[in-house]
């Protein structure tokens, strides 16, 4: 083989470890930037969250009426989206948007748009990835029947729903989207994990 063709592959070879490299640098760059981010939007979630129980108190401290206004009603709370959701034994905290299209769900988990509100009767669906983008829904394969899975709305209500069962099912299937009788919750993401081939469902009902 000439110099030219050795070098031609060498060229090549090290053309395709960079694009490796690149390919699995890329969920991990993703989730580093998404965590920083979220740390900060939970962090506006707890001062805003605030300014509503303590309305009265804070009012006083702002000189312009407008800028009270402007910060205690950045989300409002008759709406309950966007709203926080928090997994204890699993240590996941995000907050959840409006939404689930591909916008969306780069900022972190989204609530499927016409499934029930948190704490209504019918089924809150949410989705969230699980490898990319802050990865929320990482860990949810390990949830276990019991778990807790708590919603807090902006206007300082508090849901727990308590996880009744998981399955995988084809990616075309949208049979978690149908409502039901009482008040439950589902939370969807991609199976296995850097694979699209499933989709697993994890299952929960309010608790009572």
């Amino acid at each position: 083989m000439s110099n030219k063709g050795k070098k031609i592959i060498r060229i090549v070879g090290i053309v395709l470890i960079v694009i490796g490299v690149g390919v699995i640098a890329y969920p991990f760059y993703t989730n580093l930037v998404m965590k920083r981010q979220e740390v900060e939007i939970l962090n506006e979630w707890e001062q805003i969250s605030s300014l509503q129980t303590e309305q009265p108190d804070v009012e006083e401290s702002f000189q312009d009426r407008e800028e009270f206004e402007a910060k205690s009603l950045v989300v409002d709370p008759e709406k309950k989206v966007p709203f926080k959701i928090t997994i204890p034994d699993i240590e996941t905290e995000w907050i959840v948007n409006a939404g689930t299209d591909i916008p969306a769900l780069k900022k972190g988990p989204g609530h499927y748009t016409g499934t029930a509100l948190p704490g209504e009767t019918g089924r809150c669906v949410i989705a969230g990835h699980r490898t990319t983008y802050g990865a929320p829904f990482n860990r949810v394969d390990e949830l276990q029947t019991g778990d807790e899975i708590i919603i807090e709305t902006i206007g300082n209500e508090e849901f727990v729903y308590l996880v009744t069962e998981k399955e995988e099912v084809p990616p075309e299937d949208v049979g978690v989207l149908q409502q039901t009788e009482n008040a439950t919750l589902a939370l969807t993401t991609c199976a296995p994990k850097f694979y699209a081939t499933r989709r697993l469902i994890v299952y929960a009902e309010l608790k009572q």
